[in-house]
């Protein structure tokens, strides 16, 4: 029967605490994610004061309290300390302690982060773990700011140093191979990567929940080119791990596996067009475009020249400018872009010629490094960021050779790196409508939209700040002017190839400042994501904790396991 009154419809219901509850537990059968906001406060006895576990040397000692490990069994610290010397730095030490509600954490590792490298200002830091990765963290730091004389006369306004450090976190519980080790923790537990790069303005965002969503991977932007690094351990007798990157390097999608029927591309893609293509001026264009498009590349010529750097042969880009030389091609529109040469990538020791991947795998072991060792292993410039491998005192693990086989733990370092201008000059020459206006571009910023860990997929974002000639091309107006645009590209990790997603229209720059148009940029990008956002498992996510509220002035109230319910009150 219908209910007979308005009080029993609900309608002079009081509803309380309880109530409250239940109808958000009701939401969680619907929507399967419990909010966070459902419990703001905890009963007292899952509500623990960091003084009441930490002995007072060691906030004394100047510990600053991150937060709990994924697992709920550690909470992490760090420490920051300037070193007494003409040229003082700072250095950094990660902290694991094992928690237990109500008893006293206990330190169970110490170690040095970003190892060797002079930092000359405090740094933004940022500590993550992987969604099913327990084995290490990943420490981003950067600095903000240049404070102090010294860190002015080191760097400019252009540049922003990015250092990283993987480190393996302690075993949650007794480990064989530690146990059968004689020498101390085994492999996994007792090893650490450090590397260091600039990156120029616009200063590349991070987004740990994208760059880390594969397990073992990270993704670093590093301003010219977007590197998939992947680190392993693997056991004794597997002499020939599997790759986590490019482990598809010998096949090609063929046009019948790339396109289907109703794809409007039906072309293959071809090998990149030699340097003299730059020069070509499509049948048809009018006298005064073509003697404009020749004064612009008679710059550009000349601006390399003096430089001694041609940005198409992978040299090093000097300074925050990153202009191209101008393709002012007719388009094919083919959709899939394939690495040139019969050999898709550059291979360690390989003397293949550069395309847009490269590709490198490296084997470490613990033992003693020779100077033989040291000299072989970055011997290959085509390592995209070279890394410091060391065990947890700072001892050099001892590289290995590629074909050499070795029945002990060892640990693999791949990277892929993928050239963003590559990327910018195919896709305009190839994929955009209005590649007949386009004289070159001068800068870009790259958005990472999405990270798929099972197809392996990446969705970039280019930015594109460029000087094109208007349209319709007119006689009188042949000046080129500046627009910006975006190209959504799909980069696949496993074939190391890439394709357009789409091209974006032209649209004039007037009177906007480059900090205005990127401001607006990231902007739509963060749009665009918030559109497709799926919300992440309970269980597979990236955790995240920071030093940000340091560097706002401030402190954290609490520190919060919030698949355990449990605080710790600062």
């Amino acid at each position: 029967m219908a209910p007979s009154s308005k009080s029993d419809r609900g309608g002079n219901r009081k509803w309380g605490p309880r109530d409250h509850v239940i109808r958000q537990l009701d939401r969680v059968k619907i929507t399967g994610q419990l909010s966070p906001r459902l419990f703001r406060k905890l009963p007292p006895r899952l509500c623990v004061s960091l003084r009441n576990i930490v002995d007072e040397e060691f906030l004394q000692a100047g510990h600053i309290f991150l937060g709990f490990s994924k697992c709920g069994r550690f909470v992490l610290s760090y420490t920051s300390h300037v070193l007494d010397d003409d040229f003082s730095f700072y250095t950094y030490h990660l902290y694991w302690w094992q928690f237990h509600v109500h008893s006293k954490l206990r330190l169970v590792r110490q170690v040095r982060l970003f190892q060797d490298e002079e930092i000359y200002s405090d740094l933004f830091l940022t500590v993550c773990e992987w969604p099913s990765d327990s084995s290490k963290v990943i420490v981003f730091g950067f600095n903000t700011s240049g404070n102090g004389m010294l860190m002015n006369m080191m760097s400019d306004e252009n540049h922003r140093d990015i250092y990283i450090s993987i480190v393996s976190a302690p075993a949650t519980s007794p480990c064989p191979d530690c146990r059968e080790s004689h020498t101390g923790p085994c492999l996994l537990h007792s090893f650490m990567l450090h590397t260091k790069y600039q990156v120029v303005y616009p200063f590349p965002t991070f987004q740990p929940a994208f760059q880390l969503k594969k397990d073992h991977v990270v993704l670093l932007n590093t301003s010219y080119s977007l590197v998939a690094c992947a680190v392993s351990v693997h056991s004794a007798g597997n002499s020939e791990p599997t790759q986590i990157l490019y482990s598809k390097r010998g096949t090609h999608p063929t046009p019948s596996s790339c396109f289907s029927s109703s794809s409007p591309c039906n072309s293959v893609s071809r090998s990149p067009l030699p340097s003299d293509s730059c020069s070509i001026t499509p049948p048809g264009t009018p006298p005064a475009v073509t003697r404009a498009r020749e004064f612009v590349a008679g710059i550009f010529r000349r601006a390399r020249e003096a430089s001694g750097i041609d940005t198409q042969d992978g040299g090093e880009k000097p300074g925050p400018s990153r202009e191209s030389p101008p393709h002012p091609t007719v388009p094919d529109s083919p959709t899939w872009h394939h690495p040139s040469g019969e050999t898709p990538v550059r291979l360690s020791n390989s003397s293949e010629e550069p395309s847009y991947v490269n590709y490198t795998r490296l084997r470490y072991v613990l033992g003693e490094v020779t100077e033989a060792d040291q000299e072989s292993e970055y011997g290959d410039d085509k390592i995209s960021l070279p890394f410091l491998v060391t065990d947890l005192k700072g001892q050099q693990l001892k590289p290995m050779k590629e074909r050499v086989s070795f029945q002990g733990q060892h640990l693999v370092v791949e990277q892929l790196t993928l050239d963003f201008e590559y990327v910018i000059n195919e896709v305009i020459r190839h994929d955009a409508s209005w590649s007949r206006q386009f004289c070159s571009f001068s800068d870009y910023d790259i958005v990472i939209l999405e990270m798929c860990p099972d197809t392996n997929q990446v969705i970039i974002n280019i930015g594109l700040l460029l000087l094109a000639f208007p349209a319709p091309q007119d006689e009188g107006q042949a000046r080129p002017k500046t627009y910006h645009t975006s190209l959504k590209v799909a980069w696949d990790l496993h074939t190391g190839i890439f394709r357009t997603l789409s091209v974006g229209d032209l649209t004039e720059v007037k009177g906007q400042t480059s900090g205005s148009v990127w401001s607006s940029y990231r902007k739509s990008c963060v749009d665009t994501v918030m559109k497709w956002l799926v919300p992440e498992s309970s269980v597979r996510y990236v955790n995240r904790m920071t030093n940000e509220a340091l560097h706002k002035g401030c402190s954290l109230k609490v520190l919060a396991d919030s698949v355990r319910y449990t605080w710790i009150v600062l």
